[in-house]
């Protein structure tokens, strides 16, 4: 079941192949076996493409269910045995690794040392993406921005990050004004799941807009040249190594910061491991991490943080 769940969510044997690091006719074989227990055809496999029949989604949505199950006995006797193994899968927001603010690493060093039998997975993911991954089970728990919607999840916030309005250009190329961009002929970037820019667009009436998908996005646009938008003030210092990208003038008004919060879903109660990484990862961000990664092997440098989460406006 575990491998059907991979390759029912991959979209078909080849694809997944490489998760699974299988033959595909091996792993093919275990599908079989699996329809000859269930006994019917859980896919339609051939040159039209693969999809899932009735009995197949069925059997995916008790797969995860499944899969939920068995980590939650491992992890009981793990607890039972004071020993930590199993995997728990993470995800980060894009770009959190230069936010100063992100006290991440240190939360990965410490929890190495205190769980070496647990295998780390990490995903970069923009921020709708990684809340999706959570409802889909594909995360424990992530680190990421608030989603439109978070009834489902509890979040906790541990950092901000600052936007600014940026442009870009060649070195003789003068500052603009925030009043004077649409006069300029500048095209405004909007990014996947941010209003505000098209706030700023209505606003002011810039009518030529560009569409990015991540934050590398925005920042290509904008070392083009010809082109504003907003980016996290680190992550603009940080490229302007490379690129000239400079703030726009008078556009203080505009700025605006996005708080990042631990994240993981409510109807999914996170593992130890799951656990003690965000107790870890909370500390961080509480300071308690200030000193040399050493002093992180105490399990004491990590209570329980977990019980009253950050309520969200």
């Amino acid at each position: 079941m575990r491998i059907f769940r991979v390759v029912a969510e991959s979209g078909g044997l080849t694809a997944a192949e490489t998760k699974l690091h299988m033959e595909r006719s091996t792993i093919s074989r275990h599908i079989k076996a699996l329809e000859e227990r269930l006994g019917g055809q859980l896919c339609m496999r051939g040159p039209a493409g693969f999809e899932l029949t009735e009995l197949g989604r069925t059997t995916l949505r008790a797969s995860i269910t499944a899969c939920d199950t068995l980590d939650h006995v491992r992890d009981e006797l793990n607890l039972a045995r004071s020993v930590m193994t199993g995997d728990l899968m993470i995800g980060l927001a894009d770009n959190c690794l230069s936010n100063p603010c992100a006290r991440v690493v240190s939360a990965v060093a410490a929890f190495r040392l205190q769980a070496p039998g647990v295998r780390l997975h990490m995903s970069i993911r923009p921020p709708a993406q990684l809340f999706e991954d959570l409802a889909t089970r594909h995360l424990h728990l992530c680190v990421t921005g608030m989603p439109g919607e978070h009834g489902k999840f509890t979040l906790q916030h541990i950092f901000d990050e600052e936007f600014r309005l940026y442009v870009g250009g060649g070195p003789d190329d003068p500052v603009p004004h925030i009043g004077e961009l649409e006069r300029l002929g500048y095209v405004l970037v909007t990014r996947d799941g941010d209003a505000r820019p098209r706030a700023l667009a209505t606003r002011l009436k810039l009518t030529r807009q560009a569409v990015a998908s991540g934050l590398e996005a925005v920042a290509t646009f904008l070392a083009a040249g010809g082109f504003v938008g907003f980016l996290p003030a680190h992550y603009a210092s940080e490229l302007s190594q490379s690129y000239r990208l400079r703030e726009v003038a008078g556009a203080g008004p505009v700025f605006y910061k996005t708080q990042f919060f631990l994240a993981y879903e409510k109807s999914r109660p996170l593992s130890s491991p799951g656990r003690l990484f965000a107790n870890l990862l909370i500390a961080a961000h509480e300071g308690a991490f200030a000193g040399e990664a050493a002093d992180m092997r105490s399990p004491a440098l990590a209570p329980d943080r977990l019980n009253a989460p950050t309520a969200v406006a």
